[in-house]
């Protein structure tokens, strides 16, 4: 453990970039804040600034050097790779010490096929053993062959070192990268009481990402380049306005469809572009299909600022087969499945007692939509 008080988080969003600090004498997360990317046509430069003064910031509100980050991100371009490692046995048990030789064999092919990619996660989706399937490695099981099923998200070196040089102009390293959204489904995950399969539909700002659970352990995890601004765009496109009034307009639907200065065409027209839009944002939900899951005992979730337009008074209108769940969250609980994944991987010392005051509150949070 270093001798720092504070333990760094940063999400770094396609539209907004977070940062939050987690105290480690007070055990909880202090000196938070947010900042709009406000010229995404020169994300760069303003990413820089906004960096810049993200860390002064921090460390003047932290009383310290802010020397290293662990870094949150969903970028488009994360690829998650399915590999399924198989061997034949000589003894009659499985050791634990096998396992560890051959996730170092599979990260040895994953850098030798993919040089252009560094490992996020590597994740044991499950193990098959004499042809049935477990999600935790059994013991003392006699047995002659055995697989093991790897789920790998892979971020390009070009995108992982154009963000490492932003930071390191501010002597900042970065410890780790995660994906936002595996974290956060793992966080919503261990919340949930239910015996239902899980699929977490994460919408962002310009990509979807969706995590599909099996028995509490994932199984699928895929990233789409479609996400709110995409109903902004539409907006503005058809009614011919700027990108702003079309934000204002798609996140103040509400007030606009009950707005009786605007006229009908117009109130039926944005209707129909956000409309054909949510629906196309949900059917994203039913994307795993094709592995034969049956969605009607599938607990649909969607969380992330981009789900917010979801819940509007002509919700009614929306076309789809499915109920779902809508779960409110704040940019702080991003941080906090952040932690609690670190926790779980490094056993940061002083999480146990924070994670009773995650819970107060939590099922607060989830309303239901469509049932």
């Amino acid at each position: 453990m270093d001798k720092n008080n504070f333990i760094t988080f940063v999400d770094y969003g396609s539209n907004a970039i977070r940062i939050g600090s987690y105290n480690k004498i007070s055990k909880n997360f202090e000196n938070h804040q947010e900042i709009i990317i406000q010229n995404l046509d020169s994300a760069i430069s303003n990413q820089e600034k906004i960096i810049e003064k993200i860390v002064i910031e921090t460390e003047k509100k932290n009383n310290e050097y802010l020397n290293e980050i662990f870094l949150m991100i969903d970028d488009l371009n994360i690829l998650p790779i399915h590999i399924v490692n198989s061997k034949k046995l000589d003894e009659s048990y499985l050791k634990k010490e096998w396992i560890e030789k051959i996730i170092e064999e599979i990260k040895y092919e994953i850098y030798k096929n993919y040089p252009d990619y560094e490992i996020m996660h590597t994740i044991i989706k499950n193990y098959v053993i004499d042809e049935k399937k477990f999600y935790e490695l059994p013991e003392n099981l006699n047995l002659k062959k055995f697989s093991i099923n790897f789920l790998l998200l892979l971020l390009p070196k070009k995108v992982i070192n154009n963000i490492k040089k932003i930071f390191a102009l501010h002597n900042v390293s970065i410890k780790k990268f995660i994906s936002t959204s595996y974290s956060k489904s793992l966080f919503y995950l261990e919340e949930i009481d239910s015996k239902n399969d899980i699929i977490f539909v994460d919408i962002g700002y310009r990509r979807t990402c969706t995590t599909y659970f099996e028995n509490g352990r994932i199984e699928e995890f895929k990233i789409l380049p479609i996400g709110g601004d995409h109903i902004t765009k539409d907006i503005s496109k058809v009614l011919k306005i700027d990108n702003l009034n079309a934000e204002e307009i798609k996140l103040n639907f509400d007030r606009v469809i009950l707005d009786q200065k605007k006229n009908n065409t117009d109130i039926e027209l944005i209707q129909k572009i956000i409309f054909s839009r949510i629906e196309e944002l949900l059917e994203i939900s039913t994307i795993f299909k094709d592995k034969k899951i049956n969605l009607k005992n599938t607990k649909l979730i969607f969380f992330g600022n981009g789900s917010k337009i979801i819940d509007n008074k002509k919700k009614s209108d929306i076309t789809f087969s499915y109920n779902i769940d809508l779960l409110e969250e704040s940019y702080l609980e991003t941080f906090s499945s952040g932690f609690k994944f670190l926790s779980n991987e490094d056993n940061i010392d002083g999480y146990k007692k924070y994670q009773k005051e995650l819970k107060k509150g939590f099922f607060e949070k989830f309303f239901n939509i469509f049932s």
